[in-house]
């Protein structure tokens, strides 16, 4: 799978250079700010989605969750001023726990932040290399929706203000789905996959990127389609033998959704 790191790292560059060149139109709108919804279905050997209820209730998908307590940065964030403007379509996450991400789109790239007091002020620390990358002081407001940040590098200024009904999972339509895929999976370098019954399929590779794309699988061959800036369809030989699946040449084992990353 290690080609399909290379693209997503490849596609995150282009997003970003077109980011860059164009200045990214503030008016326009990214498929991340829009509530998505997901089919429901009713998995039998292999179906067809349905129904659709709200991709909130789809407590299996592992992307993104929040610590209960969190911090300052808990949730979704887009870049409207300031140093990193230009990047005003990608959204950054933060769990409330440490676990960062860049998203576009269905896809990001994962990372790390930190929150902390340092030398009495409020501190901000994160290499998310477009946008948000390195060390500041912040000043947030009372509503919580703005955060104002400072670089210590050299006092440069961003204002990062909160997405609400952040979403990066895709919507699905009448997909084929294979039951003997679904669940949880991991190679012996951990890369994950998720299959689950709604059409959507996760994958987590190294714990360095990630893609939510919609799946379809008639017991032997897979494609899955997820939107990083363009629309990009991957496709896979598969088999299940119990609780191994071998997709092209690499091997997973099953395991636990909670083990998912």
């Amino acid at each position: 799978m290690k080609k399909i790191y290379v693209k997503i790292i490849s596609l995150l560059l282009i997003s970003v250079t077109a980011a860059a060149f164009s200045g990214c139109d503030s008016n326009a709108s990214s498929s991340s700010e829009q509530q998505t919804t997901v089919p429901a279905t009713t998995v039998q050997e292999t179906t067809k989605a349905s129904t659709s209820n709200s991709n909130a209730e789809n407590t299996g998908l592992p992307f993104p969750k929040y610590a209960e307590k969190g911090d300052d940065f808990t949730g979704a964030w887009k870049i409207t001023e300031g140093e990193g403007s230009q990047y005003s379509s990608f959204v950054y996450n933060f769990s409330g726990d440490g676990r960062a991400a860049l998203v576009i789109d269905n896809a990001g790239n994962l990372g790390n932040y930190e929150v902390k007091v340092k030398n009495g002020k409020n501190t901000f620390i994160t290499q998310m290399i477009f946008g948000l990358n390195g060390e500041y002081t912040y000043k947030i407001s009372d509503d919580k929706n703005t955060i104002e940040l400072t670089k210590n590098e050299d006092n440069s200024t961003t204002t990062i203000k909160r997405v609400e009904n952040f979403n990066c999972v895709p919507s699905v339509e009448n997909t084929e789905i294979d039951e003997k895929l679904l669940g949880a999976w991991k190679s012996e370098d951990e890369e994950y996959f998720y299959f689950d019954e709604s059409g959507i399929m996760y994958q987590n590779q190294y714990n360095t990127t990630f893609s939510y794309s919609v799946f379809s699988a008639d017991g032997s061959n897979l494609t899955a389609t997820y939107t990083m800036g363009d629309e990009v369809t991957d496709e896979y030989k598969y088999s299940v033998d119990g609780d191994i699946l071998r997709l092209n040449e690499y091997e997973y084992k099953k395991i636990s959704v909670s083990e998912l990353e």
